[in-house]
């Protein structure tokens, strides 16, 4: 048993070197073809527009068959043996342009120079791109098992008949193991880079399933919010009015009767009016905003509400600061801004607004030393009528207000302890234009 092992070992060495060195080549060229579909795919992930990632598959292809070239092996005269066939009929199956692939791989096989294997690639790869182009259509209606398939047999097929074509045309290639590693290796390729192919290509639909369930949910959600929020108070003038038609009453009972049914029906404007600045905050004019001068506005607006909770508000301003913007938005986002603040500290506290910059960001920082927020909530915080104040909030406030701050191109940074209180970040860079 020793001895047939040595004879067959002096067989192997003697007459499948080349064998051996094909091998190690194609393994070579699948190699690479598999790392420059990782790297392809990982590009591919970032890309929004579809048209962006059918121009990165093209350009997969068109470097697969450079790679292939360039770790090519020498056979014999004029035979080179790669996995050119697997991008050319691969991408011309997946991305189109055969007869451009074709052509770069008819372009690429003469510069290795015009011999008997430049004219066997001629007639083959111009009759393939022929075929591909013909094929694509009914390639994209069959089943993705069905597609791996396909690519699998036209590769063992293109395989064989460059092959034959060596043999017609050239000396023939009598080691069985080349044989073998010519139609195997280009097959496992192709099967492997269609199967990650069309794995890459459902990936993205279920994704795109997914973002779009997400945002119908969403949609869902904010709607069923905003009829709870609206039909509340339409509910309560509705029973106003029918008390006022069936029932005489004193002329101040109905005084208040209308008072209250004016207030619901402000209320469920307001609730509108919040919905749509979120939906869309588009600014009525762009001017510049003297942050000092807002920010006082919005303190005395607010001053009433820091009395009745016993709240020291504190200022620390750098004068001279200005952003560009819409003044009544920035006023509605910080009221929203301080105003929780307040709410957050019903038995008295601090509350400091401060500004300052560093070269071209403007900041403004809101502190409170209210009942805090837990890491849950500020991660949450903004979301459709997500609140922390119970019944008494709708959550629409910093929906709005996040929405005015990110069209101004502000930044918000927040960090919060429980019973210690909120500190919101806001940073402008007062260079940057104001989307429209």
């Amino acid at each position: 048993m020793h001895w047939i092992l040595v004879y067959n070992t002096i067989l192997l060495t003697i007459y499948g070197g080349v064998a051996v060195e094909i091998t190690k080549h194609l393994l070579m060229n699948l190699s690479l073809l598999l790392v420059l579909l990782f790297f392809t795919q990982l590009i591919m992930e970032r890309q929004v527009k579809e048209e962006s990632r059918q121009k990165l598959q093209l350009v997969y292809f068109v470097i697969a068959i450079f790679t292939c070239y360039i770790f090519s092996v020498h056979v014999q005269d004029g035979v080179r043996f790669d996995l050119r066939q697997v991008p050319m009929i691969l991408g011309s199956l997946y991305a189109g342009y055969s007869f451009l692939f074709a052509g770069l791989t008819i372009l690429m096989r003469g510069l290795l120079g015009i011999n008997d294997g430049f004219w066997i690639s001629v007639v083959v790869f111009i009759t393939l791109a022929f075929i591909l182009k013909w094929m694509r259509p009914w390639f994209n209606r069959i089943t993705i098992n069905q597609r791996v398939g396909v690519s699998i047999i036209l590769t063992v097929m293109s395989s064989f008949v460059l092959m034959q074509m060596v043999t017609v045309f050239n000396q023939p290639i009598r080691h069985p193991e080349a044989w073998i590693s010519f139609i195997l290796i280009p097959a496992l390729t192709s099967g492997l880079i269609s199967y990650s192919i069309e794995t890459i290509k459902q990936s993205l639909i279920i994704r795109q399933r997914l973002a779009k369930a997400d945002k119908i949910e969403a949609v869902s959600h904010l709607s069923a919010a905003i009829s709870h929020e609206i039909r509340n108070p339409l509910t309560t003038v509705k029973g106003f009015l029918q008390l006022l038609s069936e029932q005489n009453y004193p002329d101040e009972k109905k005084k208040e009767f209308i008072h209250i049914a004016v207030q619901e029906l402000d209320r469920a404007e307001e609730v509108i009016n919040d919905y749509l600045t979120f939906a869309r905050p588009a600014f009525e004019k762009i001017e510049d905003i003297d942050i000092e001068k807002e920010l006082n506005h919005v303190l005395n607006v607010l001053n009433p509400l820091a009395n009745l909770n016993g709240v020291e508000v504190k200022k620390k301003y750098t004068s001279g600061l200005t952003i560009s913007g819409d003044r009544s938005k920035f006023q509605q986002a910080f009221i929203n801004l301080i105003k929780n603040g307040l709410e957050a500290m019903p038995d008295g506290g601090a509350l400091t607004v401060q500004t300052f910059r560093t070269g071209s960001v403007i900041h403004i920082i809101v502190r409170d030393t209210g009942i805090g927020m837990t890491n849950e909530q500020i991660a949450r915080l903004g979301e459709p009528y997500y609140t922390t104040k119970g019944q008494q909030g709708t959550g629409l406030g910093m929906m709005v207000t996040f929405s005015i701050l990110r069209v101004m191109k502000g930044r918000a940074e927040i960090k919060s302890q429980v019973d210690k209180g909120s500190t919101f970040h806001i940073r402008f860079n007062h260079l940057e234009n104001i989307e429209e």
